[in-house]
């Protein structure tokens, strides 16, 4: 079955690591029927190159969306995933505009993501419905060939259950937005990502939404690069005066979503006392500790759920055939909580 893919890339005021997005997503080896660029209100010279890019012509047709104002990186993919999801787009590829996948990166996703269908197909309990992965994601590496410390994703309980040398398939039950292929029918069903969340988190609760309904995979062959300066990850201990903001996001988001669940009040209200204590033993400045320790309280009364999009027509699927809501583990498979 051959399916469209629609990339989208967001972008904001860093117009050099761009520029080698685009080189590197215009010559992917599987075809891309359009490039969709979500411009968050950049202010550098990324609004005329994007311009420029499109009234020239490149090797797939290109798409700008140009926000009115600077809704972060979560706004950015919302508005992304609607409009690809509203184009016709099979496949909508995710990225930041600092990732630069490898010539093949997409050409593996698209083909993993066709061997699952069948694998998982043949494993339905139902066959008369067809079953696919709701999103696959490439293995994300650092500059040096490492692994990006900000973008593992989170193993199943039996990620192995598809695995085998030729294809490295692993299951998973969320990733981030550094090149996730998600399959556009699972829209219908979960919605699009939340853009009130700003930054941070964003990805992880979009991921795990649809992961509570359909099989999700990393891809190991499918390799692209994070061109951060710096290979960390998310650490309260990092927090200062200058990427305060980050952390405020982030934690108050990832409460929202703990306290979300059944006996999720406790959880998150641990998951705050851990980040300040962390904090408190790395000597974070008192007034920092402060802000964290608020922006998490915040998370309680942040009702996120309310605020999960739906397209206008929703439909069990886009054509004839039948999705089924599968899980990545098998019914009375064991899974960690």
């Amino acid at each position: 079955m051959e399916r469209s893919v629609i990339a989208v890339i967001v972008t904001y005021n860093r117009i050099h690591s761009l520029k080698k997005t685009v080189q590197a997503v215009l010559k992917q080896s599987f075809p891309i029927r359009e490039v969709i660029f979500v411009d968050n209100k950049s202010t550098d010279e990324t609004p005329i190159y994007l311009r420029e890019l499109a009234q020239r012509g490149a090797t797939y047709p290109i798409r700008v969306v140009s926000m009115e104002r600077n809704e972060g990186g979560a706004g950015g993919f919302a508005s992304g995933v609607q409009e690809a999801y509203e184009r016709g787009a099979d496949l909508i590829w995710l990225m930041d505009d600092d990732c630069i996948p490898d010539p093949d990166a997409l050409e593996k996703l698209v083909h993993a993501f066709e061997v699952l269908t069948e694998k998982l197909t043949a494993a339905s309990a139902t066959p008369a419905e067809l079953t696919e992965p709701g999103f696959v994601c490439s293995n994300v590496r650092w500059r040096n060939g490492e692994v990006c410390e900000m973008n593992i994703p989170n193993p199943t309980g039996d990620w192995s259950r598809y695995y085998v040398p030729e294809n490295p398939y692993v299951g998973v039950d969320q990733c981030s937005f550094v090149s996730m292929l998600v399959n556009a029918r699972v829209i219908d069903a979960v919605g699009y990502p939340v853009r009130e969340f700003f930054i941070w988190f964003d990805d992880v609760e979009f991921s795990r939404r649809i992961a509570e309904r359909y099989a999700g995979f990393a891809i190991l062959d499918s390799l692209v690069v994070h061109d951060m300066p710096h290979n960390r990850g998310v650490h309260f201990s990092d927090v200062s005066t200058e990427n305060v903001w980050k952390y405020r996001y982030g934690i108050r988001n990832e409460v929202a979503y703990l306290a979300s669940s059944p006996l999720g009040m406790l959880r998150a209200a641990r998951f705050i006392a851990a980040q300040v204590s962390h904090m408190s033993a790395n000597k974070v400045p008192l007034s920092l500790r402060a802000q964290i320790l608020f922006a998490g309280l915040s998370g309680f009364t942040f009702r996120y759920r309310a605020k999960i999009r739906y397209p206008a027509v929703r439909c069990q699927l886009r054509n004839s055939s039948t999705i089924k809501s599968i899980s990545p583990h098998p019914e009375g498979a064991e899974t960690d909580v």
